[in-house]
């Protein structure tokens, strides 16, 4: 058996070469396209932790000074409970105190 020599040999390895370079480029470009698409889906979700954060932070801060006027409120409460048990304190005191009248009344 004779080996094929002739022009179609070589025609058929730059076929085969055109084609491996032509799948080549096309896997590349996928390739590219689907990590541009990785990254800007990246970037769009550290764009998002980052407005998050920012939300968290301004919720915390909000919680805070929320927390700083709810101990405002709760002392001037505890203080106010304070008077008003004082003052009724010194009425029972004065309801039970026997009463002056006349002109000793005028003096006290």
């Amino acid at each position: 058996m004779e080996l094929p020599t002739g022009d179609w040999i070589w025609a058929l390895a730059i076929a085969a070469l055109l084609t491996g370079a032509a799948v080549s480029v096309i896997v590349l470009a996928a390739v590219g396209s689907i990590r541009r698409s990785v990254n800007e889906g990246g970037a769009r979700h550290a764009q998002q932790m980052r407005r998050l954060a920012e939300t968290v932070a301004a919720l915390k801060a909000q919680q805070q000074a929320a927390e700083g006027r709810i101990q405002t409120l709760t002392e001037a409460n505890r203080k106010l409970a304070e008077d008003v048990a004082a003052l009724n304190e010194r009425l029972r005191d004065a309801d039970s105190a026997p009463r002056i009248t006349g002109t000793a009344r005028l003096l006290h």
